[in-house]
């Protein structure tokens, strides 16, 4: 089985990410992956795929659905395209209407009806043939369309790539802010810098790295200058995107972030914070089940982040003191045994294959799945 990934680039993002991990699934099950978007620059996921041993198609254009890229996408000659909602979906349609593959159209954004042209929701309804989501509150509004496609929820199968490793108990107390640096996802990353040389005084030991594009990114460089002028030493670091996150992730004691990039932190067995647009808090086996349907604080919680910045800072205060006083490695082996069947490769391609099988297809001799 062929499968294409048509996508806008191969920039460090979510939608990139998941391409990512659900692309060296399927390879790993045995099908052949391709993935065609246009030339990111040289801070990219391209590595990252071509070790993975997916075939990276690639072309230099100013638009998405370039023709060159059109025409190298139509060359693998897919049997499934895979693709998103956002701007690439015009680039799969392209390849489709010559090769007659079944469209899988991936949301990783709420949907919207306001959209107009090829993104609007009649189109992407009309002209896929079927849906999936990696989070759990857009599956449930697409299911409550009732679209006319098969839907499926098609969780990033990151488990089998992130290997824990014990959680530190001595030295200093490294805390890893990470997240995209944007006006709806940061407020609280932003707050945790501004009061850095605050907290560095209640916790003496404390590192913070700051990881994770977006146009804020100056801004927290600014701040955390601010802050390592004020405690006399540099104990404050932002990195910006990086294309593996786990040696980082693997060097913290506390991640502070949500979304995927907290499901990340939780399987190497780290101490999570998780909040992004929205507050949840430390994650414990007792919420770990309300943080997955909120994706973390990416799409609920309990309260909007910019109303109450500081909690950021008062939560880290707290998991240090847990970290000082409870021996948190069983805490944190319990949540990566909770929460790694829901992410793993299995899972994501068994729900692929439902979702092929719901056209009406048979899956071909020659696949592992037969």
């Amino acid at each position: 089985m062929r499968i294409l990934f048509a996508s806008e680039g191969f920039i460090v993002d979510g939608v990139a990410s998941y391409n990512l991990y659900f692309g060296e699934a399927l390879t790993k099950a045995g099908e052949k992956v391709a993935i065609a978007g246009r030339w990111a620059g040289f801070t990219s996921y391209k590595d990252r795929f071509a070790k993975a041993g997916i075939q990276v198609i690639q072309s230099i254009s100013p638009f998405v659905d370039g023709h060159t890229l059109v025409s190298k996408g139509r060359a693998f000659a897919p049997d499934v395209i895979v693709t998103d909602s956002r701007r690439s979906f015009s680039l799969a349609r392209k390849i489709q209407e010559t090769t007659g593959a079944p469209l899988f159209t991936v949301f990783h954004d709420p949907p919207e009806n306001d959209l107009e042209g090829e993104r609007s929701m009649a189109n992407l309804l009309a002209k896929s043939d079927a849906w999936i989501t990696p989070e759990r509150p857009i599956y449930r509004e697409l299911e409550a369309l009732s679209p006319d496609v098969p839907l499926r929820l098609i969780e990033r199968p990151v488990a089998g790539r992130i290997h824990p490793s014990p959680l530190p108990t001595e030295g200093p107390f490294r805390v890893l802010l990470f997240g995209r640096l944007s006006g709806f996802k940061s407020p609280g990353l932003r707050a945790v810098v501004d009061n850095a040389a605050e907290l560095k005084k209640q916790i003496p030991s404390l590192e913070i790295e700051v990881l994770g594009g977006g146009w804020r990114k100056t801004v927290f460089a600014q701040a955390a200058a601010r802050a390592n002028r004020r405690a006399g030493e540099k104990f404050v670091r932002v990195l910006g995107a990086q294309p593996d996150p786990l040696p980082f992730i693997q060097r913290a004691t506390l991640v502070c972030a949500g979304a995927t990039s907290a499901v990340e932190a939780l399987l190497a067995q780290r101490l999570v914070l998780a909040f992004s647009g929205f507050w949840i808090g430390g994650v414990t086996t007792e919420n770990l089940e309300y943080a997955v349907d909120m994706h973390f604080g990416e799409r609920g919680g309990e309260f909007r982040m910019k109303e109450k910045p500081e909690a950021a800072v008062e939560g880290i205060l707290a998991m240090h003191e847990q970290w000082k006083t409870r021996d948190m490695a069983a805490e944190t082996a319990l949540l990566r045994e909770k929460l790694a069947p829901m992410f793993s490769d299995g899972l994501a391609v068994s729900r692929f294959w439902e979702l092929y099988r719901a056209l009406g297809k048979t899956v071909p001799a020659a696949s592992p799945e037969n």
